[in-house]
């Protein structure tokens, strides 16, 4: 796994941004990575790479929760 670095910035479309606080996190992170497949969102319908029993892009989810009808 790759180190941790607090300089770096981690985004992905299962979660959104990670708030890395140590190497825990890192590992986490880059096991998402690794589990994740390439899928179309059924929100925005882009191609995004999410956890195989995810079916929508950390933005779609988020908008889901807040009550957006999509």
């Amino acid at each position: 796994m790759p180190r941790y670095n607090p300089n770096a910035t981690y985004v992905d479309d299962n979660f959104g941004t990670y708030e890395m606080e140590d190497q825990d996190d890192c590992d986490f992170y880059f096991q998402v990575q690794a589990e994740s497949v390439e899928k179309e969102c059924l929100g925005c319908e882009r191609k995004v790479m999410l956890r195989p029993d995810y079916a929508y892009c950390n933005s779609c989810a988020t908008k889901r929760e807040q009550g957006w009808d999509i």
